[in-house]
């Protein structure tokens, strides 16, 4: 290849990564910043629940339309017209400071991400495949996640300057998609979830990417309430965040390792009993800030492979089915657990700051029976994450 043509085929890529750089920036930002403003000014529970449940809400309907979305508007079209909405959604936050307001604008948030995400996605694999791109997109959605948790140490939380910067890296995303002349492929056909043959199928990997959802909406919408709640300053509180999310990208390569010797429904069994036994500490004693930070980094290593484990079990259980189809039922299952997770979460929370790792020992220990009681048996291992 030569080296204008090198160059025509990244610069497609770096500009959807760039894309995606704002975008979860300015996204991961908002979703930090709500519970704590919420908490600050006196939100119930229920109601700081329901900013990350709202969300993932949005989510879930964009997995099931946006290919009518697509093929109304085309990528790119369907790409700016999402952002522009999610920044604007963003500004509606800071102009309606209400509950009510923020649930809404959160559903709209989390359906323009949800799309989003497909786009990008989809766009990538048919531009340069599931290879090394798409490991370069995983790495600038950590690297970006991390910033947009990290910025709010930096930037005074109580005022406009937060919503300010999200509605900026927001409406930025759409600045290389517009500039980088990316040819559209084809939209995908309409997504029609079998999601009660997939059950059938793989209870065990199925069921667990509920459970896997519910910790994730547990943590990530209730987590700035519980450092707060914990006596973390908003400075330890990121750090805290930061941990959880550094402590998953830490876990890709020794769990893949263990994938190519272990059966899969073994090596989730270790994963959660792992995770069972971090909780123990946070729910049987008052660890301190810098204690507590590495108990939520270290629990990222078993919260974040845990999804990977559980597409790799349905997977090889469900080998028949299209795996784009199976890949978008399971992320809808996922999707479905971070709304209840949030919900049932805050529930355990208002009645005791410990009782939030209690409820997520529950999911995790549900998790770990479904997994020992389970007929399936899972064939040569290799891990999905």
């Amino acid at each position: 290849m030569s080296g204008n043509a090198a160059r025509g085929g990244l610069r497609p890529v770096a500009a959807l990564l760039l894309a995606v750089l704002f975008l979860v920036f300015g996204t991961n930002l908002q979703g930090i910043l709500l519970p704590m403003l919420g908490h600050a000014r006196g939100s119930s529970m229920i109601a700081i629940g329901l900013f990350s449940a709202g969300w993932s809400a949005g989510f879930v309907l964009a997995c099931l339309c946006i290919g009518q979305v697509l093929a109304r508007l085309g990528y790119a079209g369907a790409f700016i017209a999402l952002a522009l909405l999610s920044a604007a959604a963003a500004a509606l936050l800071f102009a309606l400071p209400t509950d009510r307001a923020w649930i809404a604008l959160r559903v709209v948030t989390g359906f323009c991400y949800g799309g989003l995400s497909a786009i990008v996605e989809g766009w990538l694999v048919e531009r340069a495949g599931a290879g090394i791109a798409f490991a370069g997109y995983m790495i600038v959605n950590l690297l970006a996640s991390l910033g947009g948790t990290l910025s709010l140490n930096f930037i005074r939380a109580t005022g406009p300057a937060p919503f300010a910067v999200a509605v900026a890296a927001t409406a930025l995303a759409i600045v290389p998609i517009a500039l980088g002349g990316i040819p559209s492929p084809p939209a995908p056909p309409p997504f029609r979830p079998r999601l009660g043959s997939l059950i059938r199928g793989s209870p065990v990997g199925a069921l667990g990417c509920v459970g896997v959802g519910i910790i994730t909406g547990a943590i990530g919408g209730l987590g700035p309430v519980f450092g707060m709640m914990s006596g973390l300053t908003m400075h330890d509180t990121t750090l805290m965040l930061a941990a959880n999310s550094v402590g998953g990208a830490l876990a890709y390569l020794p769990l893949a390792a263990l994938a190519e010797r272990l059966d899969r429904r073994v090596l989730l069994s270790g994963v959660i009993l792992l995770g069972l036994l971090l909780c123990a500490p946070i729910v049987l004693l008052t660890p301190s800030p810098p204690l507590l930070i590495l108990l939520l980094g270290a629990f990222g290593f078993v919260q974040y492979p845990l999804y990977g484990l559980c597409v790799g079990i349905v997977n090889r259980a469900c080998p028949e089915r299209p795996s784009s189809h199976v890949a978008g039922e399971l992320v809808l299952l996922f999707g479905l657990g971070t709304i209840a997770g949030p919900l049932a979460g805050s529930q355990f929370l208002q009645l005791g700051t410990k009782l939030l790792f209690t409820f997520i020992a529950m999911v995790l220990a549900s998790m770990l029976a479904l997994n020992s009681m389970g007929s399936q048996r899972s064939p040569a291992p290799t891990l999905a994450i």
